[in-house]
């Protein structure tokens, strides 16, 4: 594998001016990826097609990521395709309504990095010149995921806070109340 910087170039390299996003057949793009990858012609790669796919984002971000994974110098190695499937399935669906413009993943390099490092966490490879530990915190200091499951928490504590610090005010109203009545 190259250095993580390779993939991120290629994704924000992504030539989207030259798609026509309503008539691509994914279930073709991804049949030419593991032609490419396999040497082996199969009518269907998935178990289930991608040409029903009507969200337009969505399906920008399977032609990034077939892109990616299509090029030959990338250097990726062999992988498989039900873990492939699932992060298809799941996982791109998930990125896909956080971020819902697909020109984020191919403008916002950091964006970029997170659909990587994304994929390459669903499929076990580890970029070059990273360790596990260091891929593991780059990837969860830029997730997106991540990053709202920090913000909720957050948002629960001040709320938390909040109610505390209003409890305890209304405690002091009604002790003081209570003095004022006995004197």
């Amino acid at each position: 594998m190259l250095e993580i910087r390779h993939y991120v170039k290629k994704v924000l390299n992504t030539a989207f001016h030259v798609v026509d996003l309503p008539s691509v057949s994914l279930d073709a793009l991804w049949y030419d990826v593991f032609f490419l990858r396999t040497g082996q012609g199969k009518t269907t790669v998935f178990p289930k097609s991608f040409d029903s796919i009507t969200n337009q984002n969505l399906k920008a971000l399977h032609i990034i990521l077939a892109n990616l994974l299509y090029d030959k110098e990338s250097q990726i190695p062999d992988f498989s395709k039900d873990s492939l499937f699932e992060y298809l399935t799941n996982t791109l669906q998930i990125l896909c309504e956080l971020v819902p413009n697909y020109n984020t993943w191919t403008t916002d390099a950091e964006r970029a990095e997170e659909l990587i490092r994304s994929l390459f966490h669903s499929l076990g490879f580890l970029p070059e010149n990273e360790t596990k530990e260091y891929f593991r915190d780059r990837y969860l200091s830029i997730d997106s995921r991540e990053r709202i499951r920090i913000l909720d928490e957050t948002k629960k504590a001040q709320e938390r806070a909040k109610e505390i610090l209003r409890q305890m005010k209304l405690k002091e109203e009604e002790e003081a109340a209570s003095k004022y009545n006995r004197e």
